[in-house]
């Protein structure tokens, strides 16, 4: 680890204090076919892509008894304070960071006497990419490393998780952390009798000179994933817990789904059939319309992919009011297609998928 002055002082006010310096990252992730359906057994791809979160980390000595964390992220400004009890101030965000402090400052033993300025950077971020999963990886790698702890990859995601459940309410499936750790494409699904996800790590390729972009249709407003759960429920005619149905119940609401699932896992190569791959992804599209997760904006971003050349488009993630949304394109048409959303109001970004998961930068 570097030493080096903490970031955001000036000279003049801590030109007595060094620190320990070190810059973790993760990548974000998307869902590329599966959203809601995967809450019924049905499977689910989700790829890390190259739209890293970065977590600079400073430490300095301290009273033991003073330890603390200041985050910083000067792109949301949902900055605070966090203690290794729990505590936090500031925005409620930082919450989900207290609680993987919490947990690795009591696992080690080993983080006495230290405290910590975490500063957030990578940019935006869209809904759904994962990004506070991202972060969260990011601060329990620099806390073990700080710590003198060597772990691996599935106790940096058991702490990633950890600050998931807090700042979704409950408990996650566990993809956005399993993706932003592991990185690469991952296929999920879940199981009932006893309730679990199960994960396995794929091969990740799209076919040849086609590209991704995922779009932003924020306007104010988010509707959070639980309602759309609930909504895509409503309009399926499902009035039980996914646990309370039966498996011939839960196979015939994914089923319309699994079809177009099976169809695209073959064109996932380098050699697979573009038109194909984007024809599928519109299909998946429809049947998340249909059972009310678009909106006017997702569906007016989508039809201007199409008209400019797009492959295929859909919701990623949960979608709903200032959801987000994937088109898949040939690079020959990427900055039309960009320009013509820009145009409409609408911020997209070009996405690379990625084998690399959470990791050292800088130490």
């Amino acid at each position: 680890m570097s030493r080096r002055k903490l970031i955001g002082t000036t000279s003049s006010e801590r030109s007595d204090i060094n620190c320990d310096f070190m810059e973790t990252s993760a990548p974000t992730k998307i869902i590329l076919f599966g959203e809601h359906y995967v809450v019924y057994g049905a499977p689910a791809l989700s790829v890390a892509v190259n739209q890293r979160r970065h977590v600079q980390m400073e430490m300095q000595k301290c009273g033991k008894g003073n330890e603390k964390m200041e985050i910083i992220n000067p792109v949301y400004d949902e900055g605070g304070v966090i203690y290794p009890d729990g505590r936090s101030e500031g925005h409620k965000h930082v919450q989900m960071h207290a609680a993987i402090y919490k947990e690795i400052y009591n696992r080690t033993h080993k983080l006495e006497g230290k405290s910590f300025r975490a500063t957030f950077l990578g940019g935006r971020i869209f809904k759904g990419m994962g990004g506070s999963s991202a972060l969260g990886a990011c601060i329990a790698l620099a806390l073990y490393k700080y710590a003198g702890v060597d772990v691996d990859r599935e106790e940096i995601f058991r702490c990633a998780q950890i600050g998931d459940e807090i700042d979704h309410g409950g408990r996650p499936s566990g993809i956005d952390a399993r993706t932003v750790v592991h990185g690469g494409m991952i296929k999920f699904w879940r199981e009932f009798n006893p309730s679990r996800y199960n994960f396995e790590q794929m091969g990740i390729a799209l076919p040849k000179d086609t590209t991704i972009i995922i779009v932003d249709t924020y306007r104010g407003v988010r509707c959070n994933t639980g309602d759309l759960v609930m909504r895509f429920a409503k309009n399926n005619g499902i009035t039980k817990k996914p646990d309370e149905l039966s498996e011939e119940e839960r196979k015939k609401i994914c089923e319309p789904y699994v079809k177009i699932y099976e169809s695209a896992l073959r064109e996932l190569h380098i050699n697979g059939n573009a038109k194909t791959l984007g024809e599928l992804m519109y299909k998946n599209h429809e049947l998340l319309k249909k059972n009310g997760v678009s909106t006017p904006e997702i569906e007016e971003a989508i039809d201007i992919i199409k008209k400019n050349g797009g492959l295929g488009a859909k919701i990623t993630g949960a979608g709903g009011e200032g959801g987000a949304l994937i088109g898949y394109i040939y690079k020959k048409d990427l900055q039309s297609v960009m320009d013509a959303l820009k145009k409409s109001g609408y911020d997209s970004i070009e996405l690379e998928p990625t084998n690399d998961g959470v990791k050292v930068e800088r130490e």
